[in-house]
């Protein structure tokens, strides 16, 4: 089995409360492998700024032996 979570927000998302860091921390101490961040997008009413979006392209797609994708959560 290989674990994963593929809908999560970051407090960017105005309605949750964990950064990166958290859930990278909270997917070691539970076994999860892969997990993917989808933000609110663009279209949505509480979406993150625009720059925030850009941002995730510096993130890295492995830390702490954890993958991170990469997206957003869009209404459309």
């Amino acid at each position: 089995m290989y674990p994963v979570d593929l809908h999560m927000h970051t407090v960017a998302s105005t309605h949750a409360y964990s950064t990166l860091h958290d859930y990278i921390a909270q997917a070691k101490r539970k076994g999860i492998k892969l997990f993917a961040i989808t933000d609110h997008g663009p279209d949505m009413a509480d979406a993150p700024h625009y720059w925030h979006f850009v941002n995730m392209r510096i993130w890295p797609r492995l830390m702490d032996g954890v993958g991170i994708l990469r997206g957003h959560r869009s209404e459309h």
